[in-house]
């Protein structure tokens, strides 16, 4: 992370930039996603982008010296590649091990109604990331086996959104594919 300070409305505040997708979280990955970039310039491409890893506002983000506002752009240019997927065979969260459900060849009525759900209700899948990881992550239990989909698994969301996204990026292509990436 890079800690930069910036003036705003005469007061210094000290915020932290990703320098890579190693550091960028679910949820900030799911916030750049969800940005209608429709009809929209670069300038305010990149100033929503901004406010989604440091939540300075928009507003302060336009009232930025133009200097600083170019080298905060060029900080975040690892945003125009792919994320690069980290093959991970868990992921750790609060001392507890998720792995990925790989078998999709058999579905309860609970995963299949979660995943429609979710995918039915948006345009790109990854506005909904840090949900689908709810059904895609689980523990394993004492035997080795992993634990039974259950609908109250979908509050894990808070917890996955704070996963590094490029730790999770291939679970969604396995998923789409059948296969790692």
């Amino acid at each position: 992370m890079i800690k930069i300070n910036l003036e705003i409305e005469d007061e210094v505040i000290e915020y932290t930039l990703p320098e890579n997708w190693d550091e960028v979280t679910v949820e900030q990955f799911v916030k750049i996603f969800s940005i209608n970039r429709e009809g929209l310039a670069l300038y305010e491409i990149a100033t929503q982008t901004i406010n989604c890893f440091t939540d300075i506002k928009v507003e302060h983000l336009e009232m930025m010296d133009y200097k600083d506002y170019i080298k905060i752009t060029e900080l975040l240019k690892f945003t125009e590649k792919d994320v690069v997927p980290v093959t991970v065979e868990y992921v750790e969260l609060n001392g507890e091990k998720y792995y990925l459900k790989t078998d999709f060849s058999q579905l309860t009525m609970g995963e299949v109604i979660s995943i429609e759900t979710l995918i039915g209700s948006t345009d790109n899948f990854i506005k909904v990331m840090d949900k689908l990881l709810c059904v895609f992550l689980r523990k394993k239990k004492e035997n080795g086996k992993l634990e039974i989909f259950k609908n109250n698994m979908m509050e894990r969301d808070v917890m996955f959104r704070q996963l590094p996204v490029s730790q999770v990026i291939n679970i969604f292509s396995f998923f789409l594919d059948g296969v790692t990436s």
